[in-house]
């Protein structure tokens, strides 16, 4: 073993700073004068203060990922910002667990988000992070969890064929969240878009994945095709109409003929709900062949791909296995002479098709009495809020603002150069 490695040291926050924690979750930055000044009186000092608001805050802050739990973990502010929705890491879970894998090593555990969902299926966590404060965090939100346990190394400079003997367990899989961001002091400074430029590098985790172990990498969802390498499975997962992230499995991980796949989670927070999967055997380079040449017109239906449909390139495997096609090859819209029954198309009926033209516009507005108006866009650079505050103008301070209707608005291009041509759908929803 080429590093040092030692277990996470204790927190730092005494059992009085924890518990003060509690009583100021939901934060709120206009009271916190009102706060400081309740703690001092309390005999906290002034940097007992800034531990407990802090704390608060992050706390307050995670709800939206982690839901009641988060009321029971210390956090960073970049350890937040970084960590895994809990619905997610259920999902990261979840593969492990039907793989047969017991054990795992979250390498750059971070706040151990991904941890606590591998420790909650049953599984004996070995959770490594470098930095010995964040670490401290993770172990104490691990603690409800004997099978958990938290080291501080570098995990660049493990020996991977003695890591079982480094920590004292047998480990099935490893699981890799490399740090996609600058930090400093706790904070967020910088994204980075290169993979070689990742803590740790692709180069890094590919090495590990040749030695057969079943591995699962989180990656940023932007990350390029060709930077996936071959020998893996890539997962979008998109959340509550987000695409949150790509997982790289290998090995035991990797679904046998699946190379590409888009999971769509519904809206639950905290659980993973899933809406549908779409996946595909074939690699990048397959997926550039379409299933058929852009309609270049719209039929009676039309439809918004998720994101992780998108970002997979998995449009294709819909119109092989639909009859929708798409409206332009450069716009990701499907449309279709038929409801399609596909999950993860958000779909809508067209009602009308109309010149972008704010007269034509404001004259339906008008005829159909909309006072809500919801435009979404693809391919045409116009501000929906600017637009919509052009269409809606007329019904201020008028009693059709009560009585009124709701609309959509499809706002998109179809074709190139001269022969382009803007259009504005009139549209209800599926």
């Amino acid at each position: 073993m080429s590093t040092s490695v030692h277990p996470a040291p204790a927190v730092e926050e005494t059992q009085e700073e924890l518990e003060a924690i509690a009583l100021f979750v939901p934060y709120n930055d206009s009271h916190a004068l009102n706060h400081a000044t309740q703690l001092r009186a309390q005999g906290f000092s002034a940097d007992s203060v800034h531990k407990i608001l802090t704390q608060a805050k992050n706390r307050t802050k995670a709800l939206e990922k982690f839901g009641q739990q988060a009321h029971q973990m210390l956090l960073t502010e970049a350890g937040y910002e970084q960590s895994t929705r809990q619905a997610v890491a259920m999902v990261h879970a979840q593969r492990f667990a039907q793989a047969q894998i017991d054990s795992v090593a979250d390498l750059g555990c971070g706040i151990g988000a991904d941890s606590l969902s591998f420790a909650q299926a049953g599984l004996a966590v070995t959770a490594v992070e470098i930095d010995q404060r964040t670490a401290s965090y993770a172990q104490y939100n691990l603690m409800d969890f004997p099978s958990a346990q938290v080291f501080c190394a570098d995990i660049e400079q493990l020996d991977l064929a003695a890591i079982h003997q480094t920590f004292g367990r047998q480990i099935d899989g490893l699981w890799l969240d490399p740090a996609r961001r600058t930090v400093q002091h706790g904070k967020t400074q910088s994204r980075t878009f290169d993979a070689e430029d990742f803590s740790p590098p692709l180069s890094f985790i590919r090495k590990l994945a040749q030695t057969g172990i079943a591995m699962g990498v989180k990656m940023g969802p932007a990350i390029p095709h060709d930077q996936i390498p071959e020998e893996c499975e890539a997962q979008w997962i998109s959340h509550q109409g987000s695409v949150v992230e790509v997982v790289l499995w290998f090995n035991a991980l990797a679904r046998p003929h699946v190379k590409r796949s888009a999971l769509v989670l519904d809206s639950a927070p905290f659980e993973p709900s899933v809406i549908t999967e779409v996946s595909s055997p074939y690699h990048e380079s397959h997926s550039q062949q379409q299933a058929s040449e852009p309609l270049y017109e719209v039929k009676e239906y039309i439809y918004e791909p998720d994101g992780a449909l998108i970002r997979a390139h998995l449009l294709g495997e819909i119109i092989r296995t639909t009859d929708a096609e798409l409206i332009d090859e450069h716009i990701a819209y499907l449309t279709s002479s038929s409801p399609l029954q596909v999950l993860g198309l958000k779909g809508y009926r067209v009602e009308q098709v109309l010149p972008i033209n704010d007269k034509h516009l404001k004259r339906w507005v008008r005829k159909n009495n909309i006072t809500t108006l919801t435009i979404k866009k693809r391919g045409v650079d116009i501000s929906p809020e600017q637009l919509r505050i052009k269409l809606l103008g007329h019904h201020k301070n008028t009693k059709k603002s009560v009585t009124g209707r709701s609309g959509t608005l499809i706002l998109t291009r179809i074709g190139e150069g001269k022969t382009s041509r803007r259009l504005a759908l009139a549209v209800s929803p599926l």
